[in-house]
């Protein structure tokens, strides 16, 4: 549970720095979509060196490797929460608000298996 906690609380520290380029580059005019996908680029970076540094610290990794396996998990990730988005507001016609309360947290626990269970597995 504790490991569980550290990896939400680096998750809000790096959606603070994601969220931070983003609003950032949106006031300097760049494009918001151009500036989306620049903060997530940036944010899914930090959030990897991030979590090896303190959430995964005893787990072994080469991080060229560990990167592109945190990249494909948050892909992943990413892809359930949209799947659950959909599910709940179209299918099961939840609240919009609720459906995406759901999928966040469908993403943050689905990243926070692929990364415990995939990226970081080999203990140190």
């Amino acid at each position: 549970m504790k490991v569980f906690l550290t990896y939400c609380l680096v998750g809000v520290v790096n959606t603070c720095i994601g969220f931070g380029i983003i609003f950032v580059l949106t006031f300097a005019g760049v494009l918001p979509e151009v500036a989306n996908f620049l903060g997530y680029c940036i944010g899914i970076v930090c959030s990897f060196f991030l979590n090896h540094k303190i959430t995964f610290s005893k787990k072994k990794i080469s991080k060229s490797q560990g990167l592109l396996k945190f990249v494909c998990s948050m892909g992943v990730a990413y892809l359930i929460n949209l799947l659950v988005l959909f599910l709940g507001y179209h299918v099961f016609g939840l609240n919009v608000y609720v459906a995406q309360i759901l999928a966040g947290g469908s993403y943050t626990l689905c990243g926070f298996v692929l990364s415990r269970f995939f990226v970081w597995r080999n203990e140190g």
